[in-house]
């Protein structure tokens, strides 16, 4: 049975790899017959090539400009990426795992940076930051947990 297999194997691989040839031969004349290994034709410096460069920089009417803007704000096609707001994500002991204005987010200790954000003081369930210039309170939640970091001015 093998016996009689095998020349119909051998004639089936034989056919194969002559389509596998001829294949690749039509895609050699196709590349040359646009000037090289592109399968797209080079577009030359003509009158069409400019007109769409120009196109492409001309400034859209306001009708068309606000519409997109709607588009864009309606946020139909996907949402706009933005960082998450800063925030006070744990609190171990001495380290803190924040969340800066930036979106990093780290574990930092009193004294120490993270985008931006200076850690000042820990509290129970609170942290006093200095974020550009000013002191921020951040808390994991509110309720119990301790009496505000920021001082107090006396009345």
């Amino acid at each position: 049975m093998l016996e009689r297999l095998n020349p119909i194997l051998r004639l089936v691989c034989i056919a194969l790899a002559g389509l596998v040839v001829w294949q690749a031969a039509r895609l050699t004349m196709r590349r040359e017959a646009f000037g090289g290994g592109s399968l797209l034709p080079m577009a030359t410096n003509s009158a069409a090539t400019q007109s769409v460069t120009m196109a492409a920089n001309a400034p859209l009417p306001p009708e068309v400009a606000a519409i997109i803007e709607k588009i864009k704000n309606s946020q139909l096609l996907g949402p706009e990426m933005r960082p998450p707001p800063m925030a006070l994500l744990a609190i171990a002991g001495q380290d803190v795992f924040l969340r800066a204005a930036n979106g990093q987010t780290g574990l930092i200790r009193e004294g120490e940076e993270l985008g931006g954000i200076k850690l000042l003081k820990i509290g129970t369930n609170r942290v006093l930051v200095e974020h550009e210039g000013q002191q921020k309170e951040l808390m994991i939640f509110s309720g119990f947990g301790g009496e505000s970091l920021i001082k107090k001015e006396p009345k």
